[in-house]
């Protein structure tokens, strides 16, 4: 068991940088921002993500392929557990709630996470939670490993909906011309 002081100021810290990366992998994902991706792991982390399961390099490919029909996703993370097994080694159990919207021509996309895809466009809701490992190194918190338990997925057909393009909206995109990297930019916040 260990014995370090899990709230010392110190940890408290570090449990901040390590919320903030979970963060910005659910923005990054969101917007198909590659290199954000690339930013919150460690450079020989590994992914245990269901029908992926390998190197980072390997799962933006997966996420860029899977991703191509996708119009929307969106990645909601809670009731995060952080546990330190050292001042360098951190284990996170995360959960979380994604959804998912599969056009017809999505099918492919979608047969990868469920057993019977349905024939018309549907909405995928999951709740899953991550398990990952976290480790700094050279000073900077990073994602060694990752492991995506599934625990309850639900297909639900896709209504006819409520237009979103009423004047004045502001509408998301799954990319860096999302409102989001404007308003980063005109903060000087690069990355």
């Amino acid at each position: 068991m260990t014995t370090i002081d899990q709230y010392s100021p110190e940890r408290m810290a570090d449990r901040m940088r390590i919320q903030d990366l979970m963060y910005r992998w659910c923005r990054a994902v969101d917007r198909l921002d590659y290199e954000g991706i690339l930013a919150v792991f460690h450079a020989d982390a590994t992914d245990s993500h269901g029908s992926y399961c390998g190197g980072i390099e390997g799962l933006i490919e997966w996420i860029r392929t899977r991703h191509r029909t996708i119009p929307f996703s969106m990645h909601q993370v809670s009731n995060m557990l952080i546990e330190f097994g050292s001042s360098d080694v951190a284990v996170s159990e995360a959960y979380l709630r994604t959804i998912q919207r599969y056009p017809v021509e999505a099918s492919a996309a979608l047969a990868q996470l469920v057993s019977t895809a349905p024939s018309g466009a549907s909405d995928l809701w999951t709740c899953s939670r991550y398990v990952d490992r976290f480790e700094r190194r050279n000073g900077e918190w990073r994602i060694a490993k990752r492991i995506l338990v599934q625990d309850w997925k639900v297909l639900t057909p896709v209504l006819p909906q409520l237009s979103l393009n009423v004047p004045g909206s502001v509408l998301g995109r799954r990319d860096q011309e999302d409102p989001v990297y404007a308003a980063r930019r005109e903060a000087g916040i690069v990355e």
